[in-house]
Formats: structure tokens, C-alpha cells, sequence
């Protein structure tokens, strides 16, 4: 009998009962796997499946007689001495087999207490129940206090200080309220804060720094909104708006040119300068340190807190009513300043030196935080704190009661429960099974107004980070996480309050079934939204999913076992077995049009990857609107009679991809040119690894021209500043490009002009087998117009 195999949310394809026994013996599966055959109701573990299933004893071959066997005479006397030495033998291997059974058998022991201790270290801590009470705040009280905070700040500022003459006074006070609802909630009933911002910017004589500021932090273009954040900075200059616009404007545009930037320490001096006038000009009230301390402690202003902690610290001491704040943020520079003592290295690489600093440090952050909670032992931030120290210089057990006391002030503050999941990991005081426990302690709250039940989902996340599984693989399906991660969904979707989330939440439940291996739960979760799932629940878990719908109702179709079956030999690299199949169900009737689409999705991506596994290019394009094997996005393509194609863009950029694996060594080939841009600035270029997934977990070649002669060419992660950029010289018409990637170094040629080289070593690449590709880049806020031609790719073996 043939078993399917599941094994961290990867379908492995059917083996027989030997071939699985023999995969677990050699280590290539874990005894966790999931397997299920024909007549099994549900999946169950490996291990159990080969302990009901009993292997048929071999029969040893019969020994055959010798013919040299001693002589009659002499039979005796050789079996008398044979029995004298036997029996000496025998006494002595016995009593050396006594002790080595001893001493075996005490390792054994040994090695087994230690490992059931190791394996629910801080399990005790984490399973306690967690305090549930009816005054405890939630993130959405906290997000009103954040609200006021802002509106104070930003509206009644503009209101107060701005130019109420302009035509654009309504727009530019709809732009702030907008943007803060947009953060903090407020009217539904607003119009896009992007929107407004984009008429707004267009108008040369709106140089309002307020204005100017909102529309940078709503603009998704990072250069843009280095440009307007340096716009709005220099239009503070003589105004008589309040401290902390201008504080939020340097720190923020301090974090878009990163650290390194030789910008940032000069953006830094205007910031604490700033910090200090906020204290004397009334932009800050001790009611609002809380708010003070969320800032520089968990939100944007960490990092500038994290390189000027200690200037910080001195302005707010200068202030005696801010007592608390003073006492938090001494707390949390001082841990800074443990690990910095520490080093980030393993235990046995910290110096003697480094282990006394780091226990200094950690005692002052233990006293100032502790003096913190006890003057308001109702915010959560100081306790949320001393859960690090507690890391750092104790156990389990006292950071379970810092956890108690945040989440008492706060049930549902993200940075606890991060903090406390870190702490419960096997290389500090922890556990997969403590880590786990926490989990389903979150949701025993039943709080499924809140986030803490889904808290589940980031300790099995964090249990999966530890475990390095490989992209795409997951432990949902685990007798002991399936069923919570079950009770956690339907618990939301039961839960009045996140009504409006339901499509979002079948969604997600739908995708993690799918990984689980329980596809019928997907099915019916795809059902219940009309198998439209969000494009967003179909991203970052590693593998492309974007034929997620059509997949399952293929596998839990007609043909479902074939699907499986084909899919199997597709994930082992097998793709003539899986052309094959997919070939012969084309060719039958069906009674379900999603597994019919799915085989027309699938067969093209098998085809092309054959040709690829063979050495030849492929074309880089798709062939209409309609190809099955592109992603298109919504975005409208038009095909030349040439075989060109031409992509219409708006702010946002244009991103397509197409589901064939290239695999992680390859190179490409074509042309662009522009048809079209609103500005003159453009970009074109390439998307690798798996494209659709809005976290910076792929790369992005792009050609580049913001400005008349700023023409440029970059490798970066994802669309952000992580990049190596090149100047490059366009033409006004068409361009070619070569891209290459050879065992992790990047080349890259513009008009035949190498551009471009990064060495493995300036760059981890994260490029998997499962490598994909498309078209895209993001715009500067405009719109344009892009042709590709002739672009193609093929692989490159290791040998070449």
C-alpha cells in the first residue's frame, strides 16, 4: 500500500511502507510527517503508521553443510577444549556485556532526562493561564490616546499656524485628518490621504510644512518621500508650527537614508534639538509620556532612541514631572547598552569583560525599570521591559511575571508577547513545547476582540524560524498545532466584532488548511467567500500560491488523487511523470471548471521548466491578458504584432510574474523602451524569487531614470534601500539588458555596457530552486508606460 506524505506543509508525493521506513531511518523525514492512504479517514503521524504497520520477518538463508568438518578421532578432544575455552570466553564477554549494558543503559537514561528537560524547559512558565481582566486596555483604546496625541499635534497645529487664505486650506486640512485616521482610525467616510497629497504636492505654491509632511508620510515611494520629507524640513525653518513636526520630519527621514547615510548624524542633531523644544513649547504634557515612550521605545522613533539614548535621556531628566518616562527610557537604554557590552555572538564567544558589563548594565536597567512600574504599575511599557532583562540575568519564571504585569495593563501589547516568545526559545529559557503552550494559552483567553488569540500563529512562527525549515515549509499540520490553529480561526470568525474581517479571516484559515494538508477544511473556507480569497492571505508564506483556489478544488475534485499524484512528481523535479498526467486529465471530462483552469495553469509552467532542465531559452512574456501562467496582477498588458508587449503603470508601479521555476542560476535577455511617462521618470527592469510577496524576501533589478541625466541601474532586496545602484547611460528609445546570476554573483549589461557586478560576499542571496520571475519596478509616483521585447531567459548549470 501507497502512503501520501505531508511533511511541514509540503505534499512529498507516495511511498510504500519500506521506502518510508527507510527515509525515516536515514533522517530525510521526521517522525511529524503526516501520511495518509486509502481508507484513512484523516492524516496521521509517521511514526504511528509504522508502528500499526508490521514489516513481514525476512527468512535467513538455510546453512549448508561443510565437508570440513574434523576427523571422527579427533572430534572429542577438539570439543572438549573448544568447551573449556567457550566457557572461559563466555564468563568474560559476560561480564564485560554486564557493564557495557550498564553503562549504556545509564547514557541512555541520561541522555533521555536530559532531553525531556531540555524539551519542556519553561514549559511550566508559559502554560500558565493569562490574566484576563475587564479594565485591561486593548490596542484599540491605546490607538485613540495615539489619535488625540496626533490630532493635537498635526490639526489643531495647522488650524492654529496654517494659511486658511489658500484654495487648497479645505484640502490640506481633509489631507492630515485623513492620514491619522488612516493610523490611528477615526471617519471611515475620508478620501484616500494619497490621493489628496498627490493634488496637493502638484500645486508649485503649496509649501505648507505640515502639508508638506503629511504628504510625504502618505507617499509609498521611498525617494519621493525622501523628497518631500526634505522639503518640508527646510519649510520649518521660520514657521510657528510646534516642536514635534519637525522632531517626527528629521527622525523619519533619518530612517528612509538608513544609519549609514552621512546625513543621518546631521538629521540627529535637528532631532534631539527639536526633542528638547517639544518640552518647553508645550508640545509635550506629562500626560502624554506614555505616548513619549512608545515612540522611542516600539515605534518609528526606536532607532533614533537606539544612537542618541543616552542624549535622550539627559533632555527628559532635565524635566522633573516626567519622572516616569525618565525611568523608562534609562531602563531601556541601559539594556541597549548590555547587549552592546554582550556582544550578539554565542555564550562561549562573549569575553569576561563583555559578562560583566552586561550584568552591570542589566542590574541598572532592572533598578530604573523597576522604580518605573512601581510609580505606575498600570502601564504596561516598563514591566513589557523587564521581560528582556529578566532574559538577560534570570529564568522562565520571572519573566512570566513582567509578562503578567504588561499584559494587565495592556492584554494585547504586541511587544510583550514578541519579547516572551523570544525568551521561551530553546537557546534562552525555553521550548518548542513552551513556545507552543503560550500559544494555546492565548487562545483559552478567547479575547477574539483582540490580537492576543492570534499570538498562536507568532509562537508557531517563532517555533518554525528555530526549526530552519525551508522555504514554504510549515508545522501547521501537526496533531499538536492543527486543532488550536482550528479553534483559533472559527473562534474569529464566530467573534461578532471582526464581522467586517470575515472575508480576511476565511482567507487566511483557507491558506493554512491548504499547508496543513486538510484540504477539505480549505475547500470549505474558500466556499464560504466564494473561492475569492485576498490577494494579501495568499503571500509570505514562502511558495507561490497565487493558484491557491484552483489547486484545492482540484485536489478535493474527481481527480483528486491523480492531482496529488502529479503534483508529487512536480515537487520532486519529476516533470515528465507530472506532464503526463496532466496530459491524460486534460483529455477527460470535467465536471468542476477550477480543476480544469488549474490544469491549464499548470501544464505550461511543467512544459517550460522541461525546457529549461534542457539547456534552451524561453520567452519572458506573457502571451495575452489571459495566459494562465502569469500573474498579472489587474494590471492591463497589450500585445504587439512583434511579440512586444506593453505594460500600463500608475503610482504604484507594475509588477508581473510568471509560475515557471527558473531555478536560483540564470540569465536574461531583452529589451525595453518607454512609450509613455507623465514625468519623465521611469523604471523597468526584473523581480526574482517568489515575486508576490510583499515582504523584502526577493530581489528586484531595476533601470532607473528620476531626474533628466540621472539615468541608473540597481540591485536591491525587494523595493528597498538594501541596494547596490550603478549609474548606467539610457538611450531615449529602445535599451537591451543582460542579467545573470551564477552561484550567487550578480552581472548586469545596459546597452551592452557592464553596469552592474555584486559578489556573494557584498549580498546573501536567498534565491531557492523555487526561483521565479517577472517584469517590474516601481514608479516615482507617476504614470507610464513600459515596452518589453525579446525578453528571454534560460538556466545556467553549475558547471558553466
Amino acid at each position: 500500500m501507497d502512503y501520501h506524505v505531508n511533511s511541514h506543509g509540503n505534499y512529498l508525493g507516495m511511498f510504500s511502507v519500506d521506502e518510508l521506513r527507510r527515509r525515516r531511518a536515514a533522517g530525510e523525514l521526521s517522525g511529524d510527517a503526516l501520511v495518509r492512504s486509502e481508507g484513512m479517514t484523516e492524516w496521521k503521524p509517521l511514526d504511528e503508521v509504522l508502528e500499526d504497520t508490521v514489516r513481514q520477518p525476512q527468512c535467513s538463508p538455510g546453512q549448508e553443510e561443510t565437508d570440513r568438518s574434523p576427523k571422527p578421532g579427533n572430534k572429542r578432544v577438539l570439543v572438549l577444549v573448544i568447551a573449556v575455552f567457550g566457557g572461559l570466553m563466555l564468563l568474560a564477554l559476560g561480564f564485560s556485556g554486564f557493564m557495557m549494558f550498564r553503562f549504556v543503559q545509564k547514557t541512555r537514561e541520561s541522555l533521555k532526562t536530559a532531553t525531556s528537560i531540555a524539551d519542556k524547559r519553561g514549559l511550566a512558565a508559559a502554560s500558565k493561564h493569562i490574566p484576563v481582566s475587564e479594565t485591561t486596555l486593548t490596542r484599540e483604546t491605546v490607538r485613540e490616546r495615539a489619535r488625540e496625541f496626533r490630532l493635537r499635534q498635526y490639526l489643531e497645529g495647522y488650524r492654529k499656524h496654517g494659511r486658511h487664505d489658500v484654495p487648497w486650506d479645505e484640502d490640506a486640512a481633509r489631507l492630515i485628518e485623513a492620514w491619522i485616521a488612516v493610523n490611528y482610525g477615526g471617519p471611515t467616510n475620508l478620501p484616500s490621504p494619497t490621493e489628496i497629497a498627490e493634488k496637493l504636492i502638484a500645486i508649485p505654491e503649496c509649501n505648507d510644512a505640515l502639508i508638506l509632511t503629511a504628504a510625504a508620510a502618505v507617499t509609498p515611494d521611498l525617494h519621493e518621500r525622501i523628497r518631500r520629507f526634505d522639503r518640508a524640513l527646510a519649510a520649518y525653518t521660520g514657521s510657528a508650527y510646534g516642536a514635534y513636526p519637525q522632531f517626527f520630519v528629521a527622525v523619519q527621514l533619518a530612517n528612509d537614508l538608513g544609519s549609514k547615510s552621512p546625513r543621518t548624524p546631521e538629521l540627529d542633531v535637528t532631532a534631539l534639538e527639536q526633542f528638547k523644544r517639544g518640552f518647553e513649547d508645550g508640545s509635550f504634557t506629562p500626560a502624554d509620556e506614555e505616548e513619549i515612550a512608545y515612540i522611542l521605545i516600539e515605534d518609528w522613533g526606536s532607532r533614533f532612541f537606539a544612537r542618541n539614548n543616552s542624549a535622550v535621556v539627559q533632555i527628559v531628566l532635565g524635566h522633573p514631572e516626567y519622572k516616569w518616562l525618565a525611568l523608562t527610557l534609562q531602563g531601556e537604554m541601559e539594556i541597549e547598552e548590555a547587549w552592546k557590552a554582550r556582544g550578539s555572538g554565542w555564550a562561549n564567544t562573549v569575553t569576561p569583560e563583555g559578562w560583566k558589563g552586561f550584568e552591570d548594565h542589566l542590574a541598572r536597567a532592572r533598578a530604573a525599570l523597576t522604580q518605573a512600574w512601581k510609580l505606575h504599575p498600570q502601564r504596561p511599557l516598563a514591566p513589557c521591559c523587564m521581560i528582556t532583562v529578566a532574559m538577560g540575568d534570570s529564568d522562565a519564571n520571572e519573566m512570566r511575571v513582567w509578562f503578567d504585569r504588561a499584559i494587565e495593563g495592556q492584554i494585547d501589547l504586541y511587544s510583550a508577547w514578541n519579547r516572551m516568545q523570544t525568551g521561551l526559545l530553546p537557546r534562552w529559557h525555553g521550548s518548542h513545547a513552551a513556545l507552543l503552550a503560550l500559544g494555546v494559552r492565548a487562545v483559552d483567553t478567547s479575547r477574539f476582540d483582540t490580537d492576543v488569540p492570534r499570538q498562536l500563529f507568532e509562537c508557531i512562527k517563532m517555533i518554525e524560524g528555530d526549526l530552519e525549515l525551508a522555504p514554504g515549509e510549515h508545522i501547521y499540520g501537526r496533531p499538536d498545532v492543527w486543532p488550536h490553529l482550528k479553534r483559533m480561526y472559527e473562534g474569529y470568525l464566530a467573534e461578532p466584532s471582526q464581522a467586517q474581517a470575515n472575508h480576511g479571516w476565511h482567507s487566511a484559515y483557507a491558506v493554512v488548511a491548504y499547508l496543513a494538508g486538510k484540504y477539505d477544511v480549505a475547500r470549505s473556507q474558500l466556499e464560504a467567500i466564494d473561492w475569492k480569497p485576498t490577494r494579501r492571505s495568499l503571500t509570505q508564506w514562502g511558495k507561490d500560491l497565487s493558484l491557491l483556489p484552483l489547486q484545492v478544488a482540484a485536489i478535493t475534485g474527481e481527480h483528486g488523487q491523480e492531482i496529488l499524484r502529479a503534483e508529487s512528481d512536480y515537487a520532486r523535479g519529476d516533470l515528465s511523470k507530472a506532464i503526463k498526467i496532466y496530459q491524460d486529465l486534460r483529455g477527460k471530462p470535467h465536471s468542476d471548471d477550477r480543476t480544469k483552469q488549474f490544469i491549464e495553469a499548470r501544464l505550461p509552467a511543467l512544459e517550460q521548466e522541461l525546457r529549461l532542465a534542457k539547456g534552451e531559452w524561453i520567452d519572458l512574456v506573457p502571451a495575452d491578458q489571459q495566459d494562465p501562467n502569469w500573474e498579472l496582477f489587474g494590471h492591463t498588458i497589450r500585445k504587439l504584432p512583434d511579440g512586444a508587449i506593453e505594460i500600463e503603470a500608475g503610482p504604484g508601479g507594475h509588477a508581473i510574474y510568471c509560475r515557471t521555476r527558473i531555478g536560483r542560476n540564470f540569465e536574461v535577455t531583452g529589451e525595453f523602451e518607454v512609450v509613455r511617462s507623465s514625468t519623465g521618470a521611469f523604471q523597468a527592469g526584473l523581480m526574482m524569487g517568489i515575486p508576490d510577496d510583499p515582504s523584502p524576501a526577493w530581489y528586484a533589478f531595476r533601470i532607473t531614470r528620476n531626474l533628466p541625466g540621472n539615468d541608473a541601474a540597481s540591485f536591491s532586496l525587494g523595493w528597498t534601500r538594501r541596494e547596490l545602484t550603478m549609474p548606467a547611460k539610457l538611450k531615449d528609445g529602445p535599451n537591451t539588458f543582460r542579467f545573470s546570476i551564477v552561484q550567487r554573483r550578480v552581472n548586469a549589461w545596459i546597452n551592452d555596457v557592464r553596469t552592474l557586478r555584486v559578489a556573494e560576499e557584498q549580498e546573501q542571496f536567498v534565491l531557492k530552486d523555487n526561483c521565479m520571475l517577472g517584469l517590474g519596478a516601481y514608479n516615482n509616483t507617476n504614470e507610464t508606460v513600459i515596452r518589453y521585447r525579446n525578453v528571454k531567459v534560460r538556466r545556467i548549470t553549475s558547471t558553466e
